[in-house]
């Protein structure tokens, strides 16, 4: 079972792998692997008797099972498919040490919080489909007893809605992505130290309307941190969502295509986005990188719309010098964006319209000026003449706030008041 782990380590198909282990008290026990020395990373004990009742009662035609106040133990859910949904509702108080659900169809997670209890709590979905995630607070404590959400291949239509994640687990990622058919909707991601927000390889991926802060260097400072990192497949669409400050790392969006079971990096689409934040190494804001390996293509249907990108210290987009040399309706699209500085000209290797440019190099079609910006983006009046008559086609139906756009749209991400 090939997992993505720590970035500096990180390959879609090779050598490090999260082991399954077998032992006659638990079920899985992944470990990974650390400069040659293993770390036992979670273990699933046996489900108490009254979890076994509760899933005997609801493992044919579905319901819900409420967990009790308080911490629970980890809890695993395996070869169930239900006709209807399964639902693990918790309370208020309710404090999950860790969940594994594998080879199960239409389970529902509710109402709860993740959260340690003297080792990481991980959320571990394998073979599964039809999985949600719904208010739910994956709360770690530090660098080595946090928490994660992760992914496997086989994994169809997971949907993380609503939902929080602070004090992610250290050398890994909040949500590793993987499988064909994740949904991150409203989801808050804060206090991200030495681990990526969200990172992977997969397959029809919405992230929308959430926020992702914070992934910077800590105690170890040995993960190269990002927002997120795409890794292989598509589509990736990302929506109405804000990007924050982040270190030691390459971007706030990077993709990075590797070779692996999901395939080259195809159609990603980031569009009515704010990104902001500042630190000494936050060089690049969305960056697109030539592959490693010479087989792998470059991305491909790259769009990048209608955004707000203030953030970057260098440029606000870089892309793979190789573009040059693929035709030109084959190069990334960047449109109707607010570029805060651009050192590197985007003329040669995107297909570039109606762009503002605050500071750097800009295109043929850009225009040149500094908008009037509040801490959220927003633009004032005396902005309205600068930011007017973007380019309409291929431009998104909402802004930032959810309100629809104009015709033509503005440009950046978010609509004139």
């Amino acid at each position: 079972m090939i997992r993505l782990l720590r970035k500096r380590r990180v390959v879609v198909a090779g050598a490090l792998l999260l082991c399954v282990l077998t032992a006659s008290a638990y079920g899985a026990h992944r470990v990974m692997n650390r400069t040659h020395r293993q770390y036992a990373l979670y273990q699933f004990a046996q489900n108490p008797p009254w979890f076994k009742a509760a899933l005997k009662r609801v493992n044919v035609s579905g319901g819900t099972i409420r967990l009790p106040a308080g911490r629970v133990a980890p809890l695993q859910l395996v070869d169930l498919t239900p006709s209807t949904p399964i639902r693990l509702v918790g309370r208020p108080s309710t404090m999950l040490s860790g969940i594994s659900i594998k080879n199960s169809k239409r389970i529902v997670v509710s109402g709860l919080r993740i959260a340690p209890n003297g080792r990481p709590a991980i959320a571990d979905v394998s073979a599964s489909s039809d999985v949600t995630f719904r208010n739910v607070r994956f709360l770690g404590t530090q660098e080595d007893t946090g928490v994660a959400l992760q992914l496997d291949p086989d994994d169809r239509d997971i949907t993380v809605t609503h939902a929080e994640f602070a004090h992610c687990q250290h050398g890994l990622a909040c949500i590793l992505a993987q499988g064909r058919g994740l949904v991150i909707d409203h989801v808050r991601f804060h206090d991200v130290r030495d681990a990526d927000v969200i990172r992977g390889a997969a397959d029809n991926v919405s992230i929308s309307d959430s926020d992702l802060h914070d992934a910077l260097s800590g105690s170890h400072a040995d993960n190269h941190n990002d927002l997120i990192q795409i890794l292989g497949g598509g589509p990736w669409t990302i929506v109405r969502s804000h990007f924050g400050v982040r270190s030691n790392g390459a971007a706030q969006v990077y993709v990075d295509p590797r070779s692996g079971p999901a395939g080259a990096v195809h159609d990603v689409r980031v569009e009515s986005s704010l990104f902001t934040g500042s630190h000494t190494d936050m060089f690049f804001a969305i960056n697109v990188r030539n592959p490693a390996q010479s087989s792998v293509p470059l991305a491909t249907g790259v769009e990048i719309v209608n955004n707000t990108i203030v953030s970057a210290n260098i440029a606000a987009i870089v892309l793979a010098d190789e573009y040059a040399n693929a035709p030109p309706d084959q190069r990334p699209l960047v449109q109707n964006n607010i570029l805060g500085r651009q050192k590197h000209a985007l003329c040669d290797v995107a297909r570039v319209r109606t762009n503002v440019v605050v500071s750097g190099a800009s295109c043929p079609g850009d225009r040149r000026g500094t908008p009037s910006l509040d801490g959220k983006g927003r633009p004032d009046a005396a902005s309205a003449s600068l930011l007017a008559h973007g380019t309409p086609d291929g431009s998104p139906a909402t802004d930032l706030y959810g309100r629809k756009r104009g015709n033509p749209p503005a440009i950046g991400a978010v609509e004139e008041p």
